[in-house]
Parts: C-alpha cells; structure tokens; sequence
C-alpha cells in the first residue's frame, strides 16, 4: 500500500521527518496486518470488530474495529468490553477478503498521517474520504512508492494544483488520468492538441501532455535548485481508451486498455527496499509544496494506530 506523503495542501508528517515515517509506516502495517490475520485464523475477528469507535473517524472506521485492533502495544493490557454492532457488516470470509478488509480499513489512519502532526492539522474535505482514484494509488502499489494526490505547490512564487506524482525507488511517475465517458479511442496528434472519437464523431481537445509538462516542470526545478537527478517520467493514464497513432514524446509513456494490466503489475510486483535518491527526492519536493495547517488544541490527541 503506497504512502500518502502529500494531499493537496495538507500539513503531513511525512513533512516533519521523510526518513523517519516511511519505515515506521511499513513495520507498523506489517506488524498490524499479522495481528488482524491471527484474529481471522482464529476466528475471533468478529469479536473485534464489534467494538464501537469515534464517529469522526468515518464509516469504515466504525464498522470495522481499527481502533480495538490498531491500539498500540501499550494499550493492550487494558481491554474493554465489546459493544453490541448496531451495523450488520459484512465481515472477510477469505483471505483476499482479508485483504482487501485491512487495506479499507487503514485508509483512513493514511489521510490522518497525510494532514496531522503532533501540534498541527489540516480539514480534509470529505471528498477525499471517498475518492477511489486516492484509495486505487495508495491500494495497487507497494509500500516503498510515495504518493503526492493533487498536491499544492509552489514555483516562481506562484501556487498551482499540480499531478497526481509517485515517487518510486529508482524514479517518479506524473499521472495524468484520462477519463472521457462514452469516448473509445484517442489520436495523439501532438503536444498541444489531440483528436477523441465519440459515436463517431471526431472532436479536438487539449492534449494532456501539456498539464504534464506543468508538472515536470515544477519538478525539474526543484532538481536544479538541489543539484537532483531523480528519473522523471510522465504517463498517460488511460485504461478505458486506445491510442492510434501512437508516438510517444520523449520520457513519455502512453497506457491505454491494451497496456494497462502489465503496466500496473510490473509496478506491483516490484520488490525494493526504500532508496536514499527516493527520500532526498520526495524531502525536495515537500519542501516546496503549499500547507495550510491551524495548531491543534490540547485535548486533540490521538491514541490510534500509526501515532507518535
């Protein structure tokens, strides 16, 4: 599961020590998910799910038991007492059910990592709460690649929304995700303009090599004010299209519905440990990103999974 480092202009930890939460993030998951498959093998996660939790913490938060589950090792010695489900849920039955199970449930600890601090936090809009393209980044890649969802930043003194960017181990990816209901195919007929055909009908569009540009470009200054040579590469992320006509700009790459699956496996089935490029990298970029953040009030305090 992909790291959330950076959404929108969220304040993040990631912020405050980039070499410090990426593999405390990874133990804690780990250290979490076998604590959630002993309660499945022995057939006790319904007894923890029961558990009533904090109605802030969003649906799956409450459905699921996280807090029970994810209590640090600390709290442990003092159990309560399960609390009747006033919710029928459905509970995993296989272990890909487990998965996909643990995996919902940690997505809202990850938004939590991605706009609080100890003394600090940010209000997520609740459109992120229920945004599946966030939840397909952060659920269909391994945990040693960073992900920075719309983030805000900052380059000649001016503020813009920039591309979904992944930090891998060995380079980044800008996504730009092409979705045009009821269109089938798209001719890439150069850098500024491209042609869809809708139910035959041949229409011109901006091409959207040109958003990845914007975003390169933030990213290749931050590169020279650092003296940074991390590999950059743009996509075209297009899963419900073909290409005709394909011819690729240089460092681009262009996924329709014929590449997509091997494109997204590849990545998945890479095994790297975090690289030291990779951190320096993503501190770069954090660095120059816009954060809105107010101090939180004393009695703001978190005894969760995945706190300081």
């Amino acid at each position: 599961m992909a790291q959330l480092i950076k959404l929108q202009d969220y304040i993040s930890r990631y912020e405050s020590n980039i070499y410090q939460y990426p593999s405390k993030y990874i133990r804690l998951k780990q250290e979490h998910w076998k604590k959630m498959k002993s309660l499945f093998d022995q057939g006790l996660l319904e007894q923890s799910s029961t558990e009533e939790a904090p109605e802030e913490e969003g649906h799956l938060y409450k459905k699921s038991g996280w807090k029970r589950l994810f209590r640090t090792h600390s709290d442990d010695a003092q159990p309560q007492p399960p609390v009747s489900r006033k919710d029928n849920v459905q509970l995993p039955k296989t272990i890909d059910q487990l998965k996909k199970y643990f995996l919902d449930g940690l997505f809202p600890f990850q938004l939590k990592w991605a706009s609080t601090t100890l003394r600090e936090k940010s209000f997520v809009h609740q459109s992120y709460k229920e945004d599946e393209r966030l939840k397909f980044y952060l659920q269909r890649f391994p945990d040693t690649y960073f992900l920075m969802y719309r983030p805000v930043v900052v380059m000649k003194r001016a503020e813009m929304e920039a591309l979904p960017i992944l930090i891998g181990p060995y380079g980044i990816e800008i996504i730009y995700e092409m979705d045009l209901p009821g269109a089938d195919e798209v001719e890439p007929t150069s850098e500024k303009s491209w042609y869809m055909e809708k139910d035959g009908v041949r229409t011109k569009m901006l091409s959207p090599v040109l958003a990845l540009n914007r975003t390169e470009t933030f990213i290749k200054s931050v590169w020279n004010a650092y003296g940074l040579s991390f590999p950059v590469q743009k996509v075209v992320l297009a899963p419900n299209l073909s290409f005709k006509h394909r011819q690729e700009p240089y460092m681009t790459t262009f996924v329709d519905r014929e590449r997509y699956d091997t494109w997204l496996q590849e990545r998945r089935q890479y095994v790297s440990p975090l690289k030291h490029e990779q951190l320096k990298a993503a501190e770069a970029l954090l660095k120059h990103c816009q954060t809105t953040s107010f101090k939180r009030p004393e009695w703001d305090s978190d005894e969760e999974f995945m706190e300081d």
